[in-house]
């Protein structure tokens, strides 16, 4: 196994991992379908463009088995998200039937994302462990521990001394994960399928 920068190539590989390993969630709001994986791959670009070298994938014999998000600061996606025009072009190829989501789930999903937004800009500016998902058939082989080990290097060598993250409190195996490398629970939130444990490391 070997881990990398993501680039934009992977753009579809990383979305199809991500559309696996949450597909619990997803399916939480809307089927998941060719258009819906056509609006991760831009999603994920947007990430890419935005956090660079903070954005890694695990390979396993050239295919593509995790990635890791690590934003130096989050608040910056949602101004790289306007200034680029991401937003408003999202919107358009939406309203075009691109991503094939139906209005009330569509309107869910930006419900629930309200709930994500509040947090964020009532806290101060810091970095986050955005995203980390491995495909569920390679559970079990230290996978997520090599990414979040080179998330965390990453974020050392940019001086930042402060990381946040949100996990389920029933996703044990992560809590522990997150706990080995120095994360302590900080706080509680709640979107539309439950809690959220806000979990923080300080250098």
């Amino acid at each position: 196994m070997r881990i990398r920068t993501a680039v934009l190539k992977d753009v579809e590989s990383i979305a199809e991992v991500f559309l696996k390993a949450f597909e619990g969630s997803i399916k939480f709001f809307t089927p998941i379908t060719s258009g819906i994986k056509r609006a991760f791959c831009a999603l994920f670009t947007l990430l890419i463009c935005t956090f660079k070298e903070g954005v890694m994938v695990a390979e396993e014999e050239n295919k593509i088995v995790g990635y890791i998000v690590m934003a130096d600061n989050v608040k910056r996606l949602w101004k790289e998200a306007f200034l680029s025009g991401f937003i408003f072009k999202f919107i358009i190829n939406y309203f075009r039937g691109d991503y094939g989501v139906k209005i009330k789930d569509a309107l869910r999903i930006v419900f629930n994302k309200l709930f994500f937004l509040r947090f964020e800009v009532n806290t101060a500016s810091s970095a986050q462990l955005l995203s980390i998902g491995v495909l569920p058939e390679c559970h079990g082989k230290g996978i997520g521990k090599a990414l979040l080990e080179k998330g965390m290097e990453y974020i050392r060598k940019k001086g930042i001394k402060r990381v946040k993250l949100e996990v389920r409190p029933n996703n044990t195996s992560a809590v522990k994960l997150y706990e080995r490398f120095g994360f302590k629970v900080k706080g509680r939130t709640r979107d539309l399928q439950g809690e959220w444990l806000i979990m923080v490391w300080e250098g």
